[in-house]
């Protein structure tokens, strides 16, 4: 430690001031414990629990430890512990437990000790024994591409540790690892150790017939641990191609019908609505209103038909009333409220309504004008003028029209809510002497 004192002049009072050197000093080689496992100091079973501590002793400052499995860190920062002595000697210790599975087999555990006075860490290292029985596997192994003829060769690798005993079963005969069967045309050969618990198990075909890919074929696997058993399918078809898709591409194709149905949705909507693209085109009309966007526009009424007594024109006048959208309690009551109901016609969706003429047995069409009151004695007139003198056409037509054209000028356009309705039908009957005559 450096110490520096000080008194000014002229003053009493001395002021003090010291400064504590470290020397850095790297730890000793760090130390790796584990608990004692079932067969071993560090042979285990799966699923057992495993206890590992990791400490680096005699460094100044205290070194910073990890635990690793592999490249996989084990080990939690809340776990360390330091301590610190008269000679500032410190001890780092790091403690971590995991339960073990078969995959752990054959792993390194490594105990990692970092400190400012060591140009590379420092590490101490212990390889995991980890015992469990043969691997089951979910499905059976499918093997293509086999050509009657040649050669054939199943390879099938299986996961176990210790080394398991290989028996396979064809169509029921038993065939022992390392020996061919009783006719010579399969044979077994010994089981190759591809490391980490891997087993390599080949059975050679000597020459590929039709009903070899039609036989049962079964692999049998025992170990101290336990058994599985594994069945496999031969095909002298090309593997087909498969098509794996991850999480990511399942979200997206989802997302995307999705963003299709309500798209198609909002177009129907708008169409149906008269919004955004299709506000300047909409079919959608209320009670009253005409298809002519003009008020001035003259209108046109047409009559077709065969002549009716007195009692059918009653009568296709009542049904004409009740089979229209509205009934006319429906529009008085809708009248008296100020307000018109609204409606939703869904033969508009995609398109307007188209009248059709069906030949004589057409008795009225009826259109709908919607005036104001200044206009309604006009109406009156010119429905009373259509019926006594209508003009003539061929086939019995008789044309009638209304023309608002001099009533609109100098008139202040009104409110919606202002207008109203009035139906205006023109019926022409032929007089007695006229169907005497034609008949």
């Amino acid at each position: 430690m450096f110490k520096c004192s000080l008194t000014s002049y002229k003053a009493r009072q001395e002021s003090t001031a010291s400064l504590k050197i470290i020397v850095a000093r790297p730890p000793n080689n760090p130390d790796l414990r584990t608990n004692r496992g079932h067969f071993g100091s560090n042979r285990y079973r799966k699923g057992e629990k495993l206890e590992v501590s990791c400490s680096a002793l005699s460094g100044r400052p205290a070194a910073n430890v990890s635990l690793f499995l592999d490249d996989e860190p084990i080990g939690d920062e809340r776990n360390i512990f330091y301590e610190t002595n008269i000679d500032d000697n410190s001890l780092a210790m790091q403690n971590a437990s995991r339960s073990l599975d078969w995959t752990d087999n054959g792993k390194t555990l490594r105990c990692v000790a970092n400190h400012i006075a060591l140009d590379r860490p420092k590490e101490s290292t212990m390889q995991l024994e980890v015992l469990y029985p043969p691997q089951p596997h979910q499905t059976t192994f499918e093997r293509f591409g086999y050509v009657i003829g040649r050669q054939g060769v199943i390879n099938i690798t299986i996961y176990a540790h210790p080394r398991p005993r290989f028996t396979w079963r064809v169509n029921g005969e038993k065939i022992d690892e390392g020996r061919p069967d009783e006719s010579n045309r399969l044979e077994t050969s010994t089981a190759v150790d591809l490391g980490k618990g891997a087993w390599s198990v080949i059975l050679t075909i000597d020459s590929v017939q039709k009903s070899d890919t039609e036989k049962e074929y079964v692999l049998e696997a025992t170990n101290s641990e336990g058994s599985s058993q594994y069945h496999i399918v031969l095909s002298t078809s090309s593997e087909p191609a498969g098509v794996d898709l991850d999480a990511g591409s399942i979200i997206g194709i989802v997302v995307g019908v999705l963003v299709l149905v309500l798209v198609i949705f909002l177009v129907i909507f708008a169409r149906a609505t008269g919004r955004w693209c299709f506000a300047g085109h909409s079919t959608t009309r209320n009670l009253g209103e005409s298809d002519f966007a003009d008020p001035a526009t003259g209108v046109s009424l047409l009559h077709l038909g065969k002549s009716k007594t007195t009692a059918d024109v009653v009568r296709k006048r009542s049904d004409t009333e009740s089979a229209g959208r509205y009934s006319r309690s429906e529009v008085d009551g809708g009248s008296s409220r100020g307000q018109r109901k609204p409606r939703i016609n869904l033969s508009r969706f995609f398109g307007r309504n188209k009248d059709k003429v069906s030949g004589a047995d057409t008795d009225t069409m009826k259109t709908v004008v919607t005036v104001d009151d200044e206009k309604l004695q006009t109406v009156e007139s010119a429905v009373q003028e259509g019926r006594t003198n209508p003009s003539t056409g061929e086939g019995g037509i008789v044309y009638a029209e209304l023309d608002l054209t001099q009533q609109q000028q100098g008139v202040a356009p009104r409110r919606i809510n202002e207008d109203k309705t009035e139906y205006a039908e023109i019926l022409y009957t032929k007089p007695e002497n006229e169907e005497t005559t034609d008949k």
